[in-house]
């Protein structure tokens, strides 16, 4: 058994429900995207993890604003506290949104209908640039008031990946993947030049005060006299991240082989042809299957992502000898998977591990092993493990003898396991609803439909379904009695219902769910409860907007949610009181709670403590790669 420790380091944000977090943790997933280095040696990272990370002083600070991946970042040249991100789901999301980072408060959003292919502030920080995936190209938005500009430029750009203004603002720069490096001023919206140069080159970039440009294609990176367009060298290479900027004389590249980071430069005269690339230095260090995937460069500093999440920091002064280098982030951090309240403690699911604790005895016992699942369920004295979104088996590990036995094997993907008294409610796929009865092991089919979100069993054979309304009947909540398969559409209005709960045991409980109403161009998520003896609903509160992922959690007479993603707010239902709970560094995904506390479970593997009488805030706790708690 081993008790916390605790560091005091501790950042407020700017406003009263958020706060960042300082440490030197990587982000969960590769880097996608480095920001400019400011002349302070600052940078932003971002990650396929929702997170922003401002490092500095080899520290990161580090704030999710978003529960989807992040492939871009650009900071105001003007403003070191600004920076604009773009968020995607790799479908419909397409969302470029400018941050106050001291604060964290949004200046403003715009959400594209077409992927975003390149961002940018220009050189003052006047217009936020976005190239787009359209005819249309390049968006110009004034960056005071959050407009769009319209007819900046006075003919479509189409597709851009490489946006960049000279220091006055007078003009721009933009390369095309259809072959083009077109020039237009600013003043007037004219074009004012277009050099044709191969097509669909990546990481294009420009260096030497605009007098070069470059790109890679087929292993082999292109360079260019900016000005005519006449192409300067044509060099193999293998897989190159480039790191240039129009202030810097020379352009560099990262070849990774091995744990080996090899730097390159091409060296040039404005006035003469650009030199074949030559190796700078070389540092070993990374880790095994790790690749350097993106980079920025300021003066003789290189700070580049890795595959695995890692920021490194890297010098382009030349050396002879191989040096050995070392991420300035590392995993400090093992990630809570899952959480489920048993009496007056709670269980923690990690990769490899089942810890019991709680806030009060701050303690971390290790219960059992995870044999590899993502979910846990309390059952007595012992828990059900799962994992969604995955076929594999649903088990019961004992934990008073370590005793691990398969349940039952699903035929498809488990989208949702709900434990009632001693049966499981599973489903599958969107289309199947079973039960499990975990006193008979019998596995059996109660429901086939489509557009399945949730199920709940209200009573051994009184079963509800929240689905989509699309499909047949087209409503989003029906009753279904299991024994006589006798199926009622009720009289819920919404598009679709999920996240469905109520309180067994209690007389005639209600039931709580999260349904989503579309009406002409608006659209709205709400909670609401319905009567089973009265057949009747009631909207408890709204929100404007859709949050197809909320959940709900019952714990009589209040209601926990997070509809809009960011926050967990209450609602005391017999006073009607709602309160909104202040979020960590990390988004909120779910929670659990005892008669003394009220624990969340955070996006990147955190939990946050709560004193659910008081509604107060009480500390951040990470769980340490040795399986002790950080507290922040």
């Amino acid at each position: 058994m081993k008790k916390f420790f605790f560091s005091m380091i501790f950042c407020t944000a700017g406003i009263i429900f958020a706060q960042s977090h300082f440490s030197s943790q990587a982000h969960l997933t590769d880097v996608t995207d480095v920001s400019e280095i400011s002349g302070d040696g600052s940078v932003y990272s971002t990650g396929n993890d929702g997170f922003v990370i401002k490092w500095a002083n080899n520290q990161g600070e580090h704030y999710q604003f978003t529960d989807s991946e992040i492939k871009l970042i650009a900071r105001n040249p003007s403003n070191n506290n600004e920076i604009a991100i773009y968020e995607t789901d790799g479908s419909t999301l397409h969302r470029v949104t400018v941050w106050n980072w001291s604060k964290f408060t949004k200046k403003y959003g715009f959400r594209f209908t077409d992927s975003i292919t390149s961002m940018t502030f220009s050189a003052k920080g006047t217009y936020l640039i976005c190239g787009t995936a359209s005819v249309n190209g390049a968006y110009f938005i004034n960056n005071s008031t959050g407009d769009l500009v319209n007819k900046k430029i006075k003919e479509n750009t189409g597709v851009v990946n490489m946006i960049q203004t000279s220091n006055s603002e007078k003009n721009i720069a933009m390369y095309s993947p259809a072959g083009t490096l077109t020039y237009y001023s600013l003043k007037n919206g004219e074009r004012t030049e277009r050099l044709n140069v191969e097509k669909n080159l990546t990481q294009g970039c420009m260096f030497n005060n605009f007098c070069f440009f470059a790109g890679v294609r087929d292993r082999t990176l292109f360079v260019y006299d900016a000005r005519t367009g006449s192409v300067l060298g044509r060099y193999q290479v293998q897989n190159p991240v480039l790191a240039g900027t129009v202030d810097n004389q020379n352009l560099f590249y990262i070849e990774t082989s091995g744990r080996q980071i090899s730097i390159y430069k091409v060296q040039n005269d404005r006035n003469k042809a650009v030199i074949q690339p030559q190796l700078v230095n070389t540092t070993s260090g990374l880790k095994q299957d790790e690749k350097i995937v993106t980079a920025s460069i300021y003066e003789n500093t290189i700070i580049a992502g890795s595959s695995l999440g890692n920021i490194y920091q890297l010098s382009t002064n030349e050396t002879q000898r191989v040096d050995v280098t070392s991420a300035i982030s590392e995993k400090m951090y093992d990630q809570i998977y899952d959480i489920a309240s048993v009496g007056s403690d709670f269980y923690f699911l990690t990769p490899s591990d089942i810890f019991l604790s709680s806030y009060d005895r701050g303690e971390v016992d290790r219960k059992g092993g995870n044999p590899g699942h993502r979910n846990i369920i309390t059952y007595g004295q012992n828990v059900i493990l799962w994992s969604k979104n995955t076929s594999k088996a649903v088990q019961l590990l004992n934990l008073s003898t370590g005793n691990l036995s398969n349940l039952f094997t699903p035929a498809n993907r488990i989208q949702s396991l709900k434990l009632y008294g001693d049966k499981l409610v599973e489903i599958e796929g969107n289309t199947t609803v079973n039960v499990f009865d975990l006193q008979t092991n019998k596995l059996s089919q109660v429901y086939l439909g489509s557009g399945i979100q949730d199920a709940l069993l209200y009573s051994d054979n009184d079963l509800y379904v929240a689905k989509s309304s699309a499909s047949y009947p087209t409503v989003p909540l029906i009753y279904i009695n299991i024994k006589t398969q006798e199926t009622v559409p009720l009289s819920l209005t919404g598009t679709v219902a999920y996240s469905l709960t109520f309180t067994p045991g209690e007389e005639s409980p209600l039931i709580y769910g999260i349904a989503i109403k579309q009406d002409k161009n608006k659209t709205n998520t709400f909670i609401f409860s319905f009567d089973p003896h009265a057949k009747s609903f009631r909207t408890i509160s709204s929100e404007n907007g859709e949050d197809s992922n909320a959940f709900t959690a019952l714990y009589y007479p209040v209601i926990y949610t997070n509809i809009g993603k960011s926050l967990v707010q209450s609602y005391n239902l017999s006073t009607n009181r709602k309160f909104t709970y202040k979020r960590s560094a990390s988004l909120p995904v779910k929670i659990a709670r005892n008669e003394s506390r009220l624990v969340i479970l955070n996006r990147d593997g955190s939990i946050s403590w709560y004193n659910p009488d008081m509604s107060n805030y009480l500390h951040d706790w990470y769980l340490t790669t040795d399986g002790q708690w950080f507290e922040f």
